[in-house]
């Protein structure tokens, strides 16, 4: 690839010269720089921008690492953040982290040893105390969507107001006027959602039995799983709060294969607004998260730390929303469930 140096010694002028030209700027006549222009564009030059980069100490390239691209939430999230970055001049690196603590740390390494100018990092993509010791070290990082039952003292955090998303659900089931109800939630890692549907249901007089709290990992087997162990019940629950959408679809499915009808015989509401949520049959009622609101949110505070913007939140809370589908409608009457 050819250089400054080498176009420089082709046509006879000082790498100044030849740098200037292809800047534009008015200190060289109009038939040097045409002459410069010319041959650049014949031997293919290129402007050499790690190493511009480098001298600016900035190389307009972000990072965001993400725990899984299997579950579609994550994915939706680094679409809305790459469309966000280009519009200032960044690109994105993507780093999926696989849920490892060990790669995630690996990853931030080479980052930042290639320069990268900052850092968005969701939830359980590695350990915050590798984070934090990066951060005190002067590498602009933002949390975003981090898990619930871990915060960080010092590093700008992106949240959901998980607490509210659980109360929502529950609220919208006791509407409906569901009484026997669970929820499959990935703890301690989701812990406001559940505490936000538990606190709710006790407000209401009703006390979520421990065989209707099941355990999942946020993965749609464990939702498939969990579910099968609440319709085994001698009184399954005609309502199920799934903290994840992903964990919902697999209790849909579970659903079904054991011959039950959604929402006729059980009402499945889940929690992300997943674009396939509003594709599934029926379609998924959920818990929205605005996946466009985390974007902006945490990129804007990012780049507020790149531009050396002292007075920034250290917190930022996006609300989440109902989003009432045909997945969920009033519980049957006992007696009238039916199998297929």
């Amino acid at each position: 690839m050819a250089t400054i140096y080498d176009l420089a010694k082709a046509l006879g002028v000082s790498q100044t010269t030849v740098a200037n030209a292809l800047k534009g700027k008015s200190n060289v006549s109009v038939e040097t720089r045409r002459r410069v222009l010319e041959y650049a564009q014949k031997v293919g030059y290129r402007p050499n921008v790690l190493a511009r980069a480098l001298t600016q100490r900035r190389t307009l390239t972000l990072a965001f690492m993400l725990p899984t691209i299997a579950n579609p939430f994550y994915p939706e999230i680094a679409e809305e953040i790459e469309c966000i970055a280009r519009k200032h001049n960044y690109q994105v690196v993507f780093c999926n982290t696989h849920n490892d603590g060990e790669l995630g740390r690996q990853y931030l390494d080479r980052l930042v040893s290639r320069w990268v100018d900052g850092v968005i990092v969701m939830g359980l993509s590695m350990n915050l105390a590798d984070l934090e010791a990066q951060f005190q070290q002067s590498l602009p990082i933002v949390l975003c969507d981090w898990q619930e039952n871990e915060q960080s003292a010092i590093i700008p955090q992106v949240s959901v107001d998980f607490k509210l998303a659980g109360q929502l659900a529950a609220r919208h089931l006791l509407t409906l006027g569901h009484r026997r109800m669970a929820i499959i939630v990935d703890l301690p890692l989701q812990t406001l959602r559940f505490e936000g549907f538990r606190l709710t249901l006790e407000e209401a007089g009703l006390q979520l039995a421990p065989e209707m709290i099941q355990q999942g990992n946020s993965e749609l087997a464990s939702g498939y799983s969990a579910a099968q162990r609440l319709f085994a019940l001698e009184h399954p629950p005609t309502a199920i709060f799934a903290a994840n959408d992903w964990m919902a679809i697999g209790a849909m499915e579970a659903a079904y294969d054991m011959g039950l009808q959604v929402p006729r015989d059980v009402s499945i509401i889940g929690l992300d607004d997943i674009v396939v949520s509003a594709h599934m049959r029926p379609p998924l009622t959920t818990i929205a998260i605005s996946k466009q609101q985390l974007a902006k949110a945490a990129t804007e505070l990012l780049l507020k730390q790149l531009n050396k913007i002292e007075d920034i939140a250290s917190s930022v809370l996006v609300p989440p929303t109902l989003l009432p589908r045909p997945s969920t409608t009033v519980p049957p009457v006992d007696g009238e469930k039916q199998n297929a």
